[in-house]
């Protein structure tokens, strides 16, 4: 049976996510917060209920209130953090005086964060001097789906279990499926990577590669995250989860993704800098690759899907010159990055 009768939710963050999930809440909480950097994008949805720039053709319940000010945040327990990876920071520094005491942070954030090579909920327990619970939900949820109310299942993580699970009965939906889980770092490194695939097979997929390559690069894409999600402390099995394959398989399909429509567009020549600035959405993938491949250097992972993507965002090599070398690695044991590790299922 569907929850009701919660009394408010805030939700920081007016994007195509933070859009998505106001709308679903709006059915079960009495009042819906959001806070928008965009004051063109605040008086949008509080005067026509829309968001064209970021959500299209979704009407939005007239319980749900948009603002420019973190004051709200005062009144809340529970605040969901829906902005990008590589703005996370800043946003929760600003916002920080205002949340309170004991409040749960739920963030939606899918990254490595470029300067620190941190994940996105070790950004936010910095900045918040580890006074805030920390969650993460992710896995393959299209803005434009949940949205829409379409059947979608996520995965909530966090490192209290009792925590999780409390915040899971607040968040669920008839379509809205969430599964929980205690492994933060391997939700959070699954979430960053996928992106990063995501071009990989954009780009294989705009030179007229088939269905073949694509499984092929999905495949080798989860091993690359596990690789570094199991060297950095990640269970190996959260990667064959939502955050994992759940994620990659959406991400690398979809007709919605954006990370996947990037390498299409490297693929025909569009330039990098057209590609990420011709849209208000994010093409997260085009900025954690740096950090993802930073970050596999210092933990002596190898990472070589991470490295032909950041080489074409770099400019240092055109996409028809990688997508031949994501498929000819030289020949090794599938499973290896498990059998290095000594791990088992």
């Amino acid at each position: 049976m569907q929850n009701t009768g919660f009394n408010s939710l805030a939700i920081v963050g007016a994007g195509g996510w933070g859009s998505a999930l106001s709308v679903s809440f709006a059915t079960i909480y009495k009042e819906i917060f959001i806070w928008a950097y965009s004051k063109d994008v605040c008086d949008e949805i509080n005067d026509f209920h829309t968001n064209n720039s970021y959500l299209s053709d979704i009407s939005f319940p007239e319980n749900i209130r948009a603002t420019n000010s973190f004051e709200f945040l005062r009144d809340h327990d529970l605040v969901l953090l829906m902005v990008p990876a590589q703005h996370m920071r800043s946003v929760v520094k600003n916002l920080k005086p205002y949340l309170k005491k004991g409040a749960v942070l739920v963030h939606g954030a899918k990254g490595i964060e470029k300067e620190s090579l941190k994940r996105i909920s070790e950004v936010i327990i910095e900045e918040t001097e580890d006074k805030h619970p920390v969650l993460v939900l992710s896995g393959p949820t299209h803005a434009e789906e949940v949205a829409r109310n379409m059947p979608t299942a996520c995965v909530l993580a966090g490192t209290d279990e009792e925590l999780v699970k409390e915040i899971q009965e607040r968040l669920i939906l008839p379509t809205f499926r969430i599964y929980t889980s205690l492994d933060v770092v391997g939700v959070e490194i699954g979430g960053s990577l996928k992106n990063v695939i995501a071009i990989a097979t954009g780009i294989a997929d705009g030179i007229g590669y088939g269905d073949n390559a694509r499984g092929a690069l999905i495949t080798r894409g989860l091993a690359e995250m596990a690789r570094l999600g199991v060297k950095i402390g990640a269970n190996p099995l959260t990667f064959a989860g939502l955050s994992g394959m759940g994620d990659l398989i959406a991400t690398c399909t979809s007709e919605h993704s954006r990370n996947r429509n990037a390498g299409i567009l490297l693929a025909k020549g569009n330039p990098v800098e057209d590609i990420t600035t011709s849209s208000k959405m994010v093409v997260e993938g085009a900025h954690t690759v740096f950090g993802a491949y930073q970050l596999g250097l210092r933990e002596g992972v190898e990472l070589p899907i991470v490295k032909e993507v950041l080489a074409v965002i770099e400019g240092k090599k055109a996409p028809k010159e990688i997508a031949p070398l994501l498929m000819q690695r030289q020949a090794q044991e599938e499973l290896n990055y498990l059998l290095e590790n000594s791990l088992t299922f």
